[in-house]
């Protein structure tokens, strides 16, 4: 990645990290890696596991951010989301049985001020991940 791009990346999951906050999420992890897969910002709301996808434009013409959350992305956000269970004890003590859910953070970074559009339980089959 550019070096341009990844520091608006940084900026922009920065800024969404603080809105969850605001919103009484608790932060528990960014940019948690795992072959290929990566989850912008891990975090709890009550007894859930909530992963969730920052994705932002930054021009009119490029459209909607969420719909950059493809089937692709959405496995691989899945697995990552299944290591990060299966590794991080402290976070899910009930494992695989963990409520979970997948948003998406969206931003058109255009628009001022900046304003997400959160999207909660975003990928089907949200709830409690299956088998991985």
């Amino acid at each position: 990645m550019h070096e341009a791009n990844k520091n608006k990346g940084n900026f922009i999951e920065a800024q969404a990290a603080a809105f969850l906050r605001q919103e009484g999420y608790e932060i528990i992890d960014r940019n948690y890696a795992y072959r290929g897969g990566e989850i912008d910002i891990i975090a709890r709301s009550g007894n859930a596991i909530v992963f969730v996808e920052v994705k932002s434009v930054w021009n009119r013409g490029e459209g909607n951010p969420a719909a950059r959350v493809n089937r692709l992305k959405q496995k691989k956000i899945w697995r990552t989301a299944c290591h990060f269970l299966s590794q991080r004890r402290d976070c899910a003590p009930a494992g695989f049985d963990q409520p979970c859910r997948f948003d998406v953070l969206a931003a058109r970074v255009y628009q001022k001020p900046l304003q997400f559009t959160h999207i909660k339980n975003a990928f089907e089959g949200d709830q409690v991940i299956p088998q991985c």
